[in-house]
């Protein structure tokens, strides 16, 4: 009985104090100053999207210059927020140190298609299905999306293609579009040999090839994979001689088991 006492005062002791250097250290960081903001960017590839300048410039935006702060008047959840909803960020964390350093760890979105509309606008959608605006800091090498779009980014900053593409209600080209170039940019062999896809009058989603001038009749987006297996094994088989790349001018993978290769 006086061990099992023993025990439980001493699991007592420990939670009080626990609970004293926790408010210890939380009535420290108030009473510090912020001394410093250091900012971390992660990123696929050199593309920069944002910069550690632009990032401070939006916190002092925000919330003023806040170096020489003290702690406990920064709003550090505000200011995350603020950083997860800019365009070219797909997460960020923010905390402070026990020192006074507000430290910040920021992740860039990242582009797997620039798409441009029948209005010449253009914009890109990442590799989540989120949409992009463009930036002078930077013109990424992606895959192209263009002809009869009517989309706009305006109209389309806040949603995602992927969860567009499972709501019955929404008619819109952006989730074929995001499926069509998350497919490409998931194989090396497509996202090297395909540059540029292109959506006719009759919303026919069409690639143009790096090598060859044909033009690859997709129809839309059902038995992707089927499409693509199919065109890999003409590449494989039936093109392994370098001249006939240039003998046709479009290869229609529309209708099941079959190609149709027409000739120039």
């Amino acid at each position: 009985m006086i061990k099992r006492i023993l025990i439980i005062s001493g699991w007592v002791l420990l939670v009080a104090g626990a609970s004293v250097l926790l408010g210890f250290a939380k009535s420290k960081r108030n009473n510090t100053q912020c001394k410093s903001v250091d900012v971390i960017i992660t990123q696929k590839g050199s593309d920069v999207f944002i910069t550690t300048d632009e990032i401070r410039a939006l916190i002092t935006k925000d919330q003023g210059v806040v170096e020489g702060k003290a702690m406990n008047t920064i709003n550090l959840p505000e200011m995350e927020q603020m950083l997860k909803d800019n365009p070219f960020i797909t997460n960020a964390q923010v905390y402070a140190t026990l020192d006074g350093a507000i430290e910040i760890k920021v992740a860039q979105k990242n582009p797997i298609a620039r798409i441009i509309t029948r209005d010449e606008e253009s914009f890109y959608v990442d590799s989540a299905g989120f949409f992009m605006p463009l930036t002078d800091n930077c013109t990424p090498r992606v895959l192209i999306v263009n002809g009869l779009i009517n989309e706009s980014y305006a109209a389309n900053f806040k949603n995602n293609a992927r969860k567009m593409g499972s709501d019955t209600s929404v008619h819109s080209m952006l989730p074929s579009i995001y499926k069509i170039a998350a497919y490409i940019n998931r194989n090396s062999f497509w996202k090297a040999q395909v540059t540029q896809v292109y959506i006719d009058s009759a919303k026919d989603f069409i690639l143009i090839p790096r090598v060859g001038g044909q033009r690859i009749i997709l129809g839309d987006t059902t038995d992707l994979k089927q499409k693509f297996d199919k065109l890999f094994v003409l590449y494989k088989e039936g093109f392994n001689n370098n001249e006939k790349w240039n003998e046709y001018a479009s290869i229609n993978l529309k209708y099941k088991h079959q190609i149709i290769c027409t000739k120039k």
